[in-house]
């Protein structure tokens, strides 16, 4: 059984959701208004929201670890 998701899409969010937060400050100058720049905040921290509750539904974080036996042998 397969353990994780064949397309990482809260990995995905997770960097948009970063590049969407970082990109005010790295493409407007210093003194541009301040609405563009809460725009891009909430976008971010919404795509931020999604990667987080994709994450939390994939099937690996609810899968029951199995654990290995205390026992040695030795041979």
């Amino acid at each position: 059984m397969p353990s994780r998701s064949p397309r990482p899409i809260g990995f995905a969010l997770s960097l948009l959701s970063a590049a969407l937060v970082a990109a005010p400050t790295l493409l407007f100058p210093a003194d541009s208004p301040t609405e563009p720049k809460l725009v891009f905040a909430v976008v971010g921290a919404a795509a931020f929201f999604l990667a987080i509750l994709r994450i939390r539904r994939e099937p690996a974080a609810h899968a029951q670890h199995e654990r290995a036996s205390e026992e040695v042998s030795e041979s």
